[in-house]
Parts: structure tokens; sequence; C-alpha cells
């Protein structure tokens, strides 16, 4: 990779830990387009595309609002489902990449749900400050998830009883190998 496209690809996870059946956080997480009921800072979803019996290839428009004075517009096609287990959707538009939720038992009355975020920007001017903006970027994008923990826990009726968060990929080196 060159130098300039160091800082343009993030590899964010949020885990987060609801006390809830993995059944009951799949109905909601399988209905996108009722997001924005519960999820501050997304402003809408539109169903584009409704996909197979199962789903795969389904495609949803979101606008979300940055809380920093731009928003961002990403089209999301699900690639792949495993019922109340997996959904994994590929993004194009302001962004570029993958999204996988993991739902994973924790204990009798517990899931856990984990959310992989593989992206690159693709607007030119969040490009070209990727930079020196890198770590506002993240922290918006924790922010952003953090309001879905709480709106996704009060939307169940359930405790939210644990949040983590990281950043997969801290720097990237150019073609040489060297940072």
């Amino acid at each position: 990779m060159s130098r300039r496209g160091i800082g343009q690809r993030f590899v964010m996870i949020s885990r987060w830990r609801l006390e809830t059946r993995a059944e009951r956080l799949w109905q909601v997480l399988a209905r996108p387009t009722q997001w924005p009921a519960w999820w501050p800072g997304l402003l809408r979803v539109d169903e584009l595309a409704g996909g197979d019996g199962e789903g795969i290839g389904a495609r949803h428009a979101f606008v979300w609002c940055s809380g920093l004075g731009y928003r961002l517009q990403l089209v999301m096609r699900t690639t792949r489902v495993a019922r109340a287990r997996e959904l994994e959707a590929t993004a194009s538009g302001d962004l570029q990449g993958i999204g996988l939720w993991l739902i994973e038992a924790d204990g009798p009355h517990a899931v856990r749900l984990t959310y992989r975020w593989d992206v690159e920007l693709r607007r030119p001017w969040m490009r070209l400050l990727a930079p020196l903006l890198r770590g506002v970027f993240a922290r918006r994008h924790f922010a952003l998830m953090a309001s879905g923990a709480v709106g996704m826990a009060r939307q169940l009726g359930c405790h939210l009883s644990q949040r983590e968060e990281w950043s997969a990929i801290n720097r990237l080196t150019d073609e040489s190998g060297t940072p």
C-alpha cells in the first residue's frame, strides 16, 4: 500500500453483552428499517431490495449523522445469514467494506453481540484528511455504536451489562513493509 493509503482503512470491533435471548435479539437485528426508531444517529434506512427467503441479497440504504456536521450514506447488501447467529453485509457508498454481526450465547440468559466493521473511506475529503482525523473518525464510530447498544437494550427491554470496543488496525505500512 502506498503512503497515500495509510489511515484510510478501519477495522473496528464493538461487543455488547445483552441480557436477552439470541432469538429475541435477532428479531430486532434482522429488521434494519426499524433501527432508526431506537438507534440515535441513524436518520433513515430504506429497503432497496428484499433478498431471498433468508434475506441474502437484501439491500438497504442507510443515512447516518456523524455528530460532526456531515452525513454518511451507505448501501448495505446482505451476503450471509445464519439465523440468530450471524448477519454479514457489504457496504458501498461513503464507506466500502464489510460489516459482520455475530451473536453468541453468554450464559443461560444473555448474549454477546459483536460487530466487526472493516471499511475504507471513499469520500475524497475523508481520504485526504484520514491521517489527521483517524482518531476522530474512530471515536465517532464508537460513539454511534455505544448509542446503538443503549438503544437496542431499551428496545429489547433488557439490561446492557457490558460494552467493549477496539480497533484491530492501528497503522498500515507502505509497500516496502516499513511503518
